[in-house]
């Protein structure tokens, strides 16, 4: 049993670094949107753990901030969570927001681009 609980964890990491790759992304929509004045909704990416998923949320700038004020938590699209390494602790009609958790959530504050930003 021991051999099959670090290949869960290595691929909870795996998981996390593709989540982490979406919020950078993410991030950059998000800086490019205060640069042009930041007043309407834009078009996220989901941060699911799905390498291949490109799918698009809508979302307000105040909406985005509010769901990164954590580094572990993230916004998928709805069927996109992974109760293996995420809580969901929100949910609407056209996103959720889940929190990672053991491993994933180490990697997600971890890499989190934010950490260190002054307020």
């Amino acid at each position: 049993m021991l051999s099959q609980e670090p290949q869960g964890d290595a691929r909870d990491e795996r998981l996390a670094q593709n989540e982490v790759i979406f919020r950078t992304v993410n991030e950059s929509i998000q800086q490019q949107a205060l640069r042009f004045g930041g007043l309407d909704a834009y078009q996220f990416i989901c941060e699911c753990a799905s390498s291949g998923c490109f799918e698009r949320i809508s979302l307000t700038l105040e909406q985005y901030e509010r769901i990164r004020g954590e580094g572990s938590t993230f916004v998928v699209t709805p069927g996109h969570e992974y109760d293996e390494i995420e809580l969901v602790i929100e949910r609407q009609v056209t996103y959720s927001v889940v929190r990672k958790d053991g491993a994933a959530g180490v990697i997600a504050e971890f890499t989190d681009p934010r950490d260190g930003e002054s307020d």
